[in-house]
């Protein structure tokens, strides 16, 4: 299957004080997990946030929320109502959901959702059928809520991308000098900021050049659940691609990577950018780590870079998918991901 060229453009930015709705179409976490869940919300509003807290998140209806249908409808009301949406938290049960959104209502709401994990194939199929950026980006509980407030980076970025008030054309990502994959039982034993991994995993190229083009991306498990379906946000051609590693070994890696292959992702590539590993696994096989994956399964004529903050570890920068980027991956040198916008489409 081909896909044409996509016409994408950024949707309206958040005002000063903006009216953020929180959606909840996976996992029950505000119910599960209360005491993050409110301290996520107290983050937003000392930003200067005004949040409203949908139904879906005072719902817990077997695996997920609401009914698949409701949950969606609850999005298209919600975009009418508030200046941009942000998910409470991620988790297995949006496919459902994904049949009943109204991608035309959601394009013509022209507000901006934010979300990463499960969201992953919703922040990619706006570009694709509603014309319309989204973003990969901090949720309220896993982010927002953390004990001591957001890490530094992740408000800044998210700020700076999503906020009226900073007009750019091009920008550059921020880099964490430190970061934590620490793994802190939702209200149980989250009563601190999350520790570990500073310095290790640092920004590098593993391919060598340069590569531009519009964001295409996130977490590799969720976007191998559209594979084959008639829901799969195929990228389009020159994508530049960014992928999600978390909670896997090498081996695993190495099998995910091939699916993508194998399905013609990386033939639609200029470039493929990584994040730093969270959750890594032990392997069995003959690869000894995920660099050395990496360089073998993707295409040699790639640039590629590797350690930047997206997803399941703290930091995370915020990414405008459908959105146009630049990369460039020296030989020797700290790799650099620029963002590209052009005013008068926002």
């Amino acid at each position: 299957m081909t896909t044409e060229a996509i016409t994408t453009t950024w949707p309206a930015l958040l005002p000063a004080r903006a009216r953020l709705g929180v959606w909840a179409p996976s996992c029950p976490g505000p119910v599960l997990f209360p005491r993050r869940f409110e301290r996520g919300l107290a983050a937003l509003r000392t930003q200067g946030y005004t949040v409203r807290v949908g139904r879906s998140c005072k719902a817990a209806e077997g695996a997920g929320t609401l009914r698949p249908e409701a949950a969606a409808e609850e999005l298209h009301t919600m975009l009418e109502e508030v200046d941009g949406v942000i998910a409470a938290v991620g988790g297995w049960t949006l496919t459902p959901v994904l049949p009943h959104l109204d991608f035309e209502h959601i394009g013509r709401a022209a507000k901006p959702l934010v979300g990463y994990s499960d969201l992953t194939s919703v922040v990619n199929l706006i570009p694709q059928r509603s014309g319309l950026v989204a973003f990969h980006g901090p949720m309220v509980i896993s982010e927002w809520g953390e004990a001591d407030g957001p890490w530094e980076l992740t408000a800044m970025e998210f700020d700076q991308v999503l906020g009226r008030e900073h007009d750019w054309t091009e920008r550059t990502v921020g880099v964490a000098a430190k970061w934590s994959d620490e793994n802190l039982f939702w209200d149980r034993e989250d009563t601190r900021r999350r520790q570990g991994n500073s310095g290790e995993q640092r920004t590098r190229t593993l391919r060598p050049g340069e590569a531009a083009g519009p964001l295409w991306g996130g977490s590799l498990l969720v976007l191998g659940l559209l594979l084959g379906t008639s829901l799969w946000p195929e990228p389009e051609q020159g994508s530049l691609i960014f992928l999600e590693i978390d909670g896997m070994s090498p081996d695993e890696l190495w099998a995910r990577l091939e699916q993508f292959s194998l399905s013609g992702v990386f033939r639609r590539a200029s470039g493929v950018l990584v994040s730093r590993v969270s959750g890594p696994g032990k392997t069995p096989s003959g690869f000894g780590g995920y660099d050395e994956v990496l360089r073998e399964c993707l295409p040699q004529s790639l640039p590629v870079a590797a350690g930047f903050d997206l997803g399941h570890a703290d930091p995370m920068c915020t990414l405008p998918v459908g959105g146009r980027a630049h990369v460039t991956c020296p030989v020797d040198g700290t790799p650099r991901l620029r963002l590209l916008r052009d005013p008068a489409a926002v």
